[in-house]
């Protein structure tokens, strides 16, 4: 989750939007929160963009007023977690839960490329035959026929080394032809990925540093991955479940909701680098079920809190519409 261009309206809205929704009812007050502490309680305190510290320390006093009764609510017990415990207390299907999973299935790119193969083979015989039917050079016969055969051998060394960039023509071509109804499902999938990031965030006590938008999508900044993410800096072992929980909750919530999780792998690519820069080093085995606590944890608090859930993402959608 990374930074570009303020989304201040988001931000302005947290007064508002955490009291109401991701707070439980304010418990009676005791001798630790006088009756009138609640009601003085100071959301203005949340700076976009201010130090760590002062939003950390804002939140503490916030809760000790009975006004964030889930700021820091959710305790993480990491313990190891299989594969198939994770899909069948989710019930989310093993496959669903690939963080490499792309828009298109194994069959439809294999189709794609049977296509242009054969697309390709056709073409150059027939510009062969046209081209010395028509009687042109014999160098740009040859050119022309070698470029088409060419396009398969091309598209299969992209597709070995970076696959990826053979997607994006197609997204590009899909972004800019698409109606208003898949603009928006797209969104509010976005909406809903970065909404479970802020909230999971919220109730394990990470500050949230900003929410930000690029390209028209929202984005949440949250202090501790930008800080583990510096160079030279170190990430302590008992950070890294909460971390990791954080991570991987757009993952869940969207596999969740659609099925499938189209827009976790920097997520991942994110919690690779802070289990690696744990200290002590957790070993590979271990950092798996690390990987699938932090996912079976995100799915707890995405549950229990649903409803928050859902008024964040519809928050993070409306304030995208007002940029």
């Amino acid at each position: 989750v990374s930074a570009c261009g303020a989304l201040s309206w988001m931000l302005l809205q947290l007064p508002a939007l955490l009291p109401a929704l991701l707070l439980r009812p304010t418990p009676a007050p005791s001798r630790a929160a006088p009756p009138c502490a609640a009601a003085a309680a100071d959301w203005s305190r949340l700076v976009e963009g201010a130090p760590r510290e002062a939003n950390l320390a804002a939140f503490e006093e916030l809760s000790a007023a009975g006004a964030a009764s889930l700021w820091k609510s959710a305790k993480v017990s990491p313990r190891p977690v299989s594969l198939g415990e994770l899909s069948r207390t989710t019930k989310i299907p093993e496959a669903a839960l690939d963080p490499t999973a792309t828009e298109y299935s194994l069959q439809d790119i294999q189709d794609t490329f049977v296509k242009v193969v054969v697309g390709c083979t056709v073409g150059a015989v027939a510009w062969a035959a046209g081209s010395d039917a028509l009687g042109l050079d014999a160098g740009l016969r040859f050119t022309g026929t070698y470029l088409l055969a060419g396009v398969p051998i091309g598209i299969l060394a992209i597709g070995s080394t970076a696959p990826g960039i053979l997607f994006l023509p197609i997204e590009a071509f899909k972004k800019a032809t698409a109606d208003e109804e898949a603009r928006r499902g797209a969104l509010q999938r976005v909406c809903k990925h970065e909404a479970s990031h802020l909230l999971c965030a919220y109730v394990l006590g990470l500050p949230v540093q900003e929410v930000a938008v690029s390209d028209g999508q929202p984005q949440v900044v949250v202090y501790d991955e930008e800080l583990a993410q510096q160079p030279g800096v170190f990430v302590s072992a008992d950070q890294i479940s909460s971390l990791a929980v954080v991570a991987v909750s757009g993952l869940i919530a969207e596999a969740s909701a659609y099925g499938k999780a189209l827009g976790a792998n920097a997520d991942l690519k994110l919690l690779n680098e802070i289990l690696l820069r744990c200290q002590p080093p957790i070993p590979a085995g271990k950092q798996q079920d690390t990987t699938r606590y932090a996912a079976l944890m995100a799915w707890s608090i995405l549950q229990k809190h649903e409803r928050a859930l859902e008024a964040i993402a519809a928050a993070l959608e409306e304030g995208v519409a007002r940029r």
